[in-house]
């Protein structure tokens, strides 16, 4: 018996990949571009071959009614098209290089310009095929941080996210008895130096911030780990109080218009805690803690009021943003918006702010400690 040929026989059975069903969608329009491509030059010779994708242009949000936390999404679409080998000779030659590239966007930062057309691209081709973003192998380091996930002081320091794909698996979950994603870096790296995710009179938790809107990276970790957590953990939101922020807090219950595909990752039992307008009337002089909203910043609160990702099919706001909505009218009605630094004045304002606002919320849902 040849056993060299035997270990590379096995070696080849274990190691092969398991091809699921979003993988052979992909490989399926692999396959038929080039194909089309081929016959192309081959009835044409010097004919353009074209790749065909699809666009999101409008979406409306429904509820799946066999898994009701599943957001889903109506897509209205349009066709792109996109030839080869392009006008020049130089744009041909940097199309044929490009599918090589690892890194497309650094590779060629002159062709694409700036790193928001690759993501176009590669949300069309997404949306094309009818899978999500990792589906295509291709996925943003995540950008978020998070404390408090080991139940150990020597180990319990900031880190920076991990990727959530096949095979990761949590450590134990059991500590947890809340999760609080923060909107800005320093307010969560203020909390992380006081061990507020240790130390907390409500008991330990993890602390997130996505440094700003969220990756898909922080929102597929946020999702995996309440899936996974036994009993389940509530999660809660602290964000500015401004247009953005509550943009961020919709970002993370229900996704985007360009991540419409990326549903599985919403988190719509995401609880707002603050900060919100009856904080700021509550630290004495409103217009000392809060500054004017700027052209855009109105101009991102009307689009938010207007927008159709807002409401299902009935034209009836999404669970969870008739708050939101509030807190807008209020903002573009008082011309005021204010950050959650405000909350820290005065030595442990926020701390103690946040532990009331916490323990309120968490008894409110009879977790008992």
């Amino acid at each position: 018996m040849d056993l060299d040929r035997l270990d590379d026989d096995i070696t080849l059975e274990t190691c092969t990949p398991q091809i699921t069903v979003a993988n052979q969608k992909v490989l399926d329009f692999i396959e038929n571009t080039f194909n089309n491509i081929l016959r192309e030059i081959e009835v044409r010779p010097c004919g353009k071959p074209v790749i065909v994708l699809r666009r999101i242009v409008a979406v409306r949000p429904y509820y799946d009614e066999a898994d009701f936390m599943r957001l889903k999404w109506h897509i209205e679409d349009r066709e792109v098209q996109y030839r080869f080998p392009g006008k020049t000779d130089d744009e041909a030659w940097r199309f044929s290089e490009r599918q090589r590239a690892r890194d497309i966007y650094y590779h060629d930062p002159t062709l694409f310009k700036q790193q928001e057309t690759v993501d176009r691209y590669i949300d069309d081709i997404a949306h094309t095929c009818q899978v999500a973003r990792s589906d295509l192998k291709v996925t943003g380091s995540p950008k978020g941080l998070h404390a408090g996930l080991f139940n150990n002081d020597r180990t319990d320091q900031t880190a920076t996210i991990p990727a959530v794909d096949i095979g990761f698996t949590f450590s134990d979950l059991s500590h947890l008895r809340w999760v609080l994603v923060i909107e800005k870096e320093a307010t969560f790296n203020s909390l992380v130096e006081r061990r507020y995710q240790q130390k907390a009179t409500i008991g330990p938790g993890l602390l997130v911030t996505a440094k700003g809107y969220p990756d898909l990276g922080t929102r597929r970790f946020l999702r995996a780990l309440l899936n996974r957590a036994e009993p389940s953990i509530k999660v809660f939101g602290l964000m500015d109080w401004d247009p953005d922020g509550i943009q961020i807090l919709k970002c993370y219950r229900y996704g985007s218009k360009k991540m419409a595909q990326e549903y599985g990752c919403n988190i719509p039992e995401m609880k707002w805690i603050g900060l919100k307008a009856e904080d700021v009337t509550r630290k004495g002089q409103a217009d000392n803690a809060s500054m004017p909203l700027s052209m855009r910043d109105r101009a991102i609160a009307l689009s938010m009021l207007t927008s159709g990702e807002w409401r299902d099919g009935s034209g009836t706001l999404l669970p969870g943003l008739e708050e939101c909505t509030a807190e807008l009218q209020l903002m573009l009605m008082l011309n005021r918006k204010a950050e959650i630094q405000i909350l820290d004045e005065g030595g442990n304002g926020l701390k103690e702010w946040l532990t009331v606002r916490l323990a309120d919320e968490l008894q409110e849902d009879r977790i008992m400690w």
